[in-house]
């Protein structure tokens, strides 16, 4: 049986840019949000469009899209020093969460990208 799409469970993102910028997002699936942010693809949000190398840099799963998009809006809202504390793990986000190894999804998409890049070339 097929879950509603605001029953499965969200993930709310941070993604630094080249300039050091942070930019939240929410997905259903990481892997491929940040894929398609990291690849520069049609789907890469404006904000994020030439100002690659992306850094994933926060991920954590939330209970359903009306969480995520409710912490995402209060993540917005808050200080760039808030958003580093976030990062760092000395501060706490409003709602239930589970945090998400990121930096194992940085890493898996990161050599995704340098294979097709490497295999359009031979």
């Amino acid at each position: 049986m097929n879950q509603k799409k605001s029953d499965k469970p969200w993930f709310i993102y941070l993604i630094k840019n080249k300039l050091n910028q942070l930019y939240a997002g929410v997905t259903l699936d990481i892997s491929r949000r940040f894929y398609e942010h990291a690849s520069n693809s049609p789907k890469c949000a404006k904000a994020l469009k030439g100002k690659a190398p992306l850094e994933l840099m926060f991920c954590a799963q939330v209970e359903n899209q009306s969480e995520a998009l409710k912490l995402e809006r209060w993540l917005k809202q808050q200080t760039r020093k808030t958003k580093d504390q976030i990062v760092i793990g000395n501060a706490n986000l409003p709602v239930t969460h589970i945090l998400v190894n990121h930096s194992d999804i940085h890493s898996h998409v990161m050599l995704k990208i340098k294979e097709q890049q490497t295999a359009k070339f031979c």
